[in-house]
Order: C-alpha cells, then structure tokens, then sequence
C-alpha cells in the first residue's frame, strides 16, 4: 500500500508538471486535441499503478514523449495558420442576423435544441435580441448582441487579417481585402506584420492593429 501511495504521489507531481509546462486550462477550455493529449496523459498515470511490477520510468518517460510532442505542436502552430488551422479547426457562425447555417449545423452535428440550450446558458431566449451565434473551436457557444446601453447592434464581425504577426491570407482572399490595402495601412501606422500580434477590419472597414 506503502508503494501505491508513493507511486500515486510521484505521477500526480509529474502530471501536473505535465499540464503546467503544456500550459492548458480547464477541460471546458481546451481544444479537442488537446484533451486527447489530457485523456492519454492519464492514461499513462494509471498504467503504472495497475502494474506494480512495471518500472514506474517507463510511465514517466512516455508521459516526457507526449509532453514534447505537445508542445511541438504547440510551438508549430503558432508559426503557421495551416496547422494551426488543421489541429484546432476554425470558429464557425451558424446564426446570422435571424438566419441560420443550416450546411454547416449539418457538418458539426449541432441541433436547435443544443442551440437554443447554449443560447440560454448565456442569457438570451429570443434571436430577435441576438446577431451572431458562434460554434467556437473547443465546442463552447459564443453570442454576439447588440449592445445592452445604446441597442447598437453588429453589422459585422471584426475579421481578422493578421494573428500573432501573420497575415490571415484565407480571410483576405474571402473578403476581398487587398494586400495593399493592408501594407499601406500597416505603413500608416509605422508597424510591420510581425509586430503586429492581432489586426482586423472593424464594421465600418478600419483597419485596428494590437502590437505585440
């Protein structure tokens, strides 16, 4: 018993390294992958403590193998928008000023009653009184409304062209944002791309720029 709560302590420490170093949050906040990465990280913790006989090294090195390859991952996917597209996925609108995406509710498997539920978890129960309703990367439901002092309501969502100092080419291309519209007013601003850790076009089609 004495070994059981030895080896339970000593994978506890080196999980919670693990998760510390990989920088993740709550379950609720984290992406798909990375909450595969979370189930097998306890996977391997359990392994060691159903096989007392198995050297507990072994645990700890494959639980340093997948703690390097996610933050490999990690690492990679903040230098490029394909990957990180590919691993994470993209947000996608599926209620738009009082019409809904019927294609892509189909696509993410997402029902009116799993709608309207996340709609009410966050405090509205009429669209009439919402814009947008987005399906965020981690499965969290985002609600976009007019705001609750002047009754403005959205036009459009800001629509980002530069995150974490690279230039969003799918968004310029499908919103037919020209690339020198982008460089002059980068150059207005005295800014290069890569100092520019996240830059969008607002609804009234400004360009608005956060230096890292």
């Amino acid at each position: 018993m004495i070994i059981v709560a030895i080896r339970a302590v000593i994978l506890y420490i080196i999980l919670l390294i693990a998760m510390r170093i990989m920088g993740k949050g709550d379950l609720g906040e984290l992406q798909p992958f990375d909450l595969v990465v979370s189930l097998m990280l306890a996977e391997l913790a359990v392994m060691p403590m159903e096989d007392l006989d198995a050297p507990l090294l072994n645990g700890f090195m494959a639980t340093a193998v997948i703690m390097f390859l996610q933050c490999l991952l990690s690492y990679v996917s903040l230098k490029s928008n394909s990957i990180r597209k590919i691993i994470n996925g993209t947000p996608t609108i599926i209620f738009d000023h009082g019409k809904f995406n019927i294609k892509d509710m189909n696509r993410l498997r997402v029902d009116m009653s799993d709608i309207l539920s996340q709609i009410r978890l966050k405090g509205y129960y009429n669209f009439e009184d919402i814009d947008y309703v987005i399906m965020e990367t981690n499965g969290d439901v985002s609600v976009v409304a007019p705001d609750s002092q002047s009754g403005k309501r959205c036009k459009r969502l800001p629509i980002a062209v530069i995150l974490d100092g690279q230039i969003m080419y799918d968004n310029l291309n499908k919103y037919n944002i020209s690339r020198e519209s982008l460089d002059e007013n980068l150059k207005k601003k005295k800014l290069k791309t890569k100092d520019v850790l996240y830059g969008f076009v607002d609804e009234d089609d400004r360009f608005v720029f956060y230096k890292r």
